[in-house]
């Protein structure tokens, strides 16, 4: 499963799974959000709780109010971990050889509504979908080889 394009959760600890993958940046990029954050602590403990709840109930995260389908943008999901820190983690499921897993795709910090704001839904589930046809894309030239 590990490749040049998809990587273990890795940041803030390593979180040891086979459902749960990252996009090869996530984890760097969540480190330079949170890192001088101030909240480093808080936020490791309720995305680890988040990482539970998505291996645990896959699909069914929805249910939890911590996670939401974006329903006008196709298969990406968002995780919402509230704190000093309003931060929101963009994923999707991807039948990655004939098996399902969670992919984290994104993650910022919702500071803003306008629509074209670095910290803003709008950007970021640009860079998700972009992102996701990306792996899509990458597994489909390996599925050819």
């Amino acid at each position: 499963m590990i490749n040049s394009k998809v990587s273990r959760v890795l940041y803030p600890d390593f979180f040891n799974n086979n459902y749960i993958y990252t996009y090869y940046k996530f984890n760097e990029e969540l480190e330079d959000l949170i890192e001088l954050s101030g909240c480093k602590e808080e936020f490791t403990r309720k995305f680890r709780k988040m990482l539970l709840f998505l291996e645990g109930l896959k699909r069914n995260c929805i249910s939890h109010k911590n996670f939401e389908r974006l329903v006008k943008n196709g298969d990406i999901y968002s995780m919402r971990l509230k704190g000093d820190k309003n931060i929101r983690i963009l994923f999707a499921f991807i039948d990655y050889y004939d098996k399902e897993v969670a992919i984290l795709l994104y993650a910022f910090e919702e500071k803003d509504r306008r629509t074209k704001s670095k910290h803003s839904y709008g950007t970021a589930i640009s860079i998700a979908m972009d992102r996701m046809k990306e792996l899509i894309n990458w597994r489909g030239d390996c599925n050819d080889k």
